[in-house]
């Protein structure tokens, strides 16, 4: 996958639609609340800030009440060190309370060039595998080449942290149909890392991710994943509970709710993004072949006209493509990575997503989660 990096009635915001259940989401918190603190100290905080992020763009109230929860946590224990994700995630959520209570630290001297350290063999032999990942022909063959490379991260000596080097794979192993083996493997790696290496909030977010939108093997009970967990579920809570407005390059206007009695798979992308144009060609094929049983096929990019209009004349893609240029929509839907994509029944339910790019054979298999055949 390619990284870019509020309880109300309902209302209408700068093109987002929120038919909002406030119970639910209330009580869809309070799990990832209740899970957060069974945490180590360090990934609660980091777990109520995640909780935060999702719930900014439409619920604030509750949003700031997690928010609030860890500022006042940090400044009542002064023992209490937060973490760099800590740090990050309060410097957009509280910016004024961020920079009173991390202020920045004097500016060290610059690292001579050519200083950054040599990585060991073990580990530059695993990052070139990593690197001909893509340029491989067919997604057997990558399978094959993950399975060779979990073997290898497994076969580190034990001083050698091995959660960066499968949490890279990880990011890889989702691009395409690799298969359960391959993706069991691979989750199954990390969290044996995770259990060596402490690991952030975000790490159990990735594994948890793996393990529910490719529905692999159920893991150990951890309380770090179950965190993780049951914030996802909360995500597809606030997912659940909206819709959009969204202007196409068509000239028409996209309204989710107005979509009813439809199937829609609602893809996020973008022209720069290779798993994004992979997966493309299937879309079309899949929107030819479903349409006219209703199939919807949204694909939003959050870049400039002008960019998507020069990418699509050399294409032939018929399904609408939307402009999300200000990113309010990718913000509401907590898109961190690209490709993404959401499908809803006839009925609006959201009954299933992937986190990276799908084949043809992945889509269909999300279609019959809707019905549709």
């Amino acid at each position: 996958m390619f990284s870019f990096r509020a309880l109300a009635a309902p209302l209408l915001l700068a093109g987002l639609v929120f038919a909002a259940d406030p119970a639910a989401i209330d009580q869809a918190a309070g799990l990832v609340e209740q899970k957060a603190a069974l945490t180590p100290k360090g990934q609660e905080l980091e777990f109520r800030l995640l909780a935060a992020q999702t719930l900014q763009p439409r619920y604030p109230a509750l949003s700031q009440k997690f928010t609030g929860a860890v500022l006042q946590e940090l400044r009542a224990n002064k023992d209490l060190v937060a973490s760099p994700a800590v740090k990050r995630a309060l410097a957009t959520l509280a910016p004024a309370e961020a920079a009173a209570m991390f202020p920045p630290a004097p500016a060290g001297p610059r690292p001579a060039a050519g200083t950054r350290p040599t990585p060991p063999p073990e580990l530059a032999a695993i990052s070139k595998s990593m690197a001909q990942m893509r340029a491989l022909p067919t997604d057997a063959d990558r399978a094959k080449l993950v399975l060779r490379i979990v073997a290898d991260i497994r076969a580190l000596p034990p001083a050698m942290a091995k959660l960066g080097p499968i949490s890279s794979l990880a990011n890889l192993a989702t691009e395409g149909d690799l298969g359960k083996e391959a993706l069991n493997a691979v989750a199954s790696t990390l969290a044996l890392a995770l259990k060596k290496t402490p690991g952030t909030a975000a790490n159990y977010v990735e594994l948890a991710k793996l393990v529910r939108y490719e529905h692999l093997a159920p893991l150990p009970a951890d309380p770090s994943l179950d965190a993780a967990t049951a914030l996802l579920a909360m995500h597809d809570r606030v997912v659940q509970e909206s819709g959009f407005t969204l202007a196409g390059l068509d000239g028409k206007t996209y309204d989710l709710d107005a979509l009813r009695g439809k199937v829609v798979l609602l893809n996020f992308w973008a022209t720069w993004c290779p798993p994004c144009r992979r997966e493309m060609p299937d879309m079309e094929k899949l929107y030819q072949r479903f349409s006219g049983k209703g199939l919807v096929v949204l694909a939003v990019s959050d870049e400039k006209r002008e960019t998507v209009e020069d990418f699509l004349k050399k294409q032939n893609y018929t399904f609408p493509v939307l402009l999300d240029s200000d990113r309010k929509v990718n913000a509401a839907f907590g898109i961190e990575g690209i490709p993404n994509s959401f499908l809803f029944d006839r009925q609006g339910k959201l009954v299933a997503q992937s986190i990276d790019m799908r084949t043809e054979r992945q889509f269909l298999e999300m279609f019959q989660t809707a019905g549709l055949e």
